[in-house]
């Protein structure tokens, strides 16, 4: 019984023992494990911090430090475009609508434009309230590089949009019939007679027609003034030529001026219809001298309805004009 005692405290004793001495060599090996784990990690920081570039803090370790820069890093590589997505801007079509006649009486015909196509189509040109289009049409022969021309007039369909009307309107469509034709019969070389819509009078009823006759080559010879009267059905209007207006301008000059203007080179520019009066064609009088130079005579008025001329001003004065005539113009944004 006794060596049975003696036994277990050995044994209790042996284990005990053997339990301390791992216990202590679990402890060393945490403490190295930690140690370790320690200088590991300072030596990584110690590199990282080595690799990484020093902040620079003047402008001459700026210079510096971007002189050692390699060549192959300071290129910059360009990304490829993704096509698939980029997005397309579509640009919108807008449509506004222009006064025709202004600045007044300075439309005219385009040479360059009528020689270049041998057909060429003017403006469509609405009147106020859009019911009607006028245009002129010009034709050129180089054989005897003449140019003629054609005025028309036409209506327009009125159960579309006002914009719709002037865009679906088709000068060839169907055959069309002119109000007014200039040199269309004649044969002569370097002639132009180019017929030019001035304006729509403000109730539509009217429409102030200027016709340029001249050479290609030494300029216009003479300037003819018509005004057509619209009626319901368009055949049946009818054309009034100022000429009256022109001889009475002329007597004028001979009766109180004692200047006979056919001895000059003179030229009537029609500005368009008096906004006081919408019978009143309103017009500018210069005549040429020896360099060509244009001289004014005075703002003249010709009543289309009384058939009376009227001096306006000798000085330089222009009335107030109605602008009537409206043309398309399209642009993008």
């Amino acid at each position: 019984m006794k060596k049975i005692v003696v036994s277990i405290l050995f044994f209790a004793l042996s284990f005990l023992s053997l339990t301390l001495i791992c216990e202590a060599s679990i402890n060393d090996l945490i403490l190295d494990f930690d140690k370790v784990k320690t200088k590991t990690r300072t030596v990584f920081r110690k590199k990282q911090s080595e690799q990484k570039p020093k902040m620079v803090e003047t402008v001459e370790e700026w210079k510096n430090e971007a002189q050692n820069i390699p060549l192959s890093e300071r290129i910059i590589k360009e990304e490829k475009e993704n096509i698939d997505a980029k997005k397309y801007y579509v640009p919108k079509l807008n449509y506004t609508f222009e006064a025709y006649n202004y600045p007044q009486g300075k439309r005219e015909l385009n040479f360059e434009n009528v020689k270049k196509d041998l057909q060429y189509t003017s403006y469509l040109v609405v009147d106020n309230s859009c019911r009607y289009a006028a245009y002129s049409k010009y034709f050129y022969q180089p054989e005897t590089n003449q140019i003629s021309s054609k005025f028309y007039v036409e209506k327009l369909d009125t159960t579309k949009t006002k914009t719709k009307r002037i865009l679906d309107f088709k000068h060839n469509q169907q055959q069309r019939f002119p109000v007014l034709e200039s040199g269309m019969q004649d044969i002569y070389s370097n002639l132009f007679q180019g017929l030019t819509l001035v304006d729509w009078s403000k109730d539509s009823k009217k429409l102030l027609i200027k016709e340029k006759i001249g050479s290609t080559q030494n300029g216009v010879y003479k300037t003819k003034l018509h005004v057509y009267f619209m009626k319901t059905d368009i055949r049946n209007g009818y054309l009034l030529e100022l000429d009256d207006f022109d001889e009475a301008i002329k007597q004028y000059y001979i009766d109180w001026e004692s200047k006979q203007l056919v001895r000059y080179r003179y030229d009537i520019e029609p500005l368009g219809f008096s906004a006081e009066n919408d019978n009143v064609v309103v017009s500018l009088l210069y005549v040429y001298d020896n360099d060509n130079n244009k001289l004014y005579l005075g703002t003249w008025g010709y009543d289309c309805v009384k058939r009376e001329v009227i001096l306006i001003s000798k000085e330089d004065y222009t009335p107030m004009l109605s602008i009537n005539g409206l043309i398309l113009r399209h642009s993008y944004n």
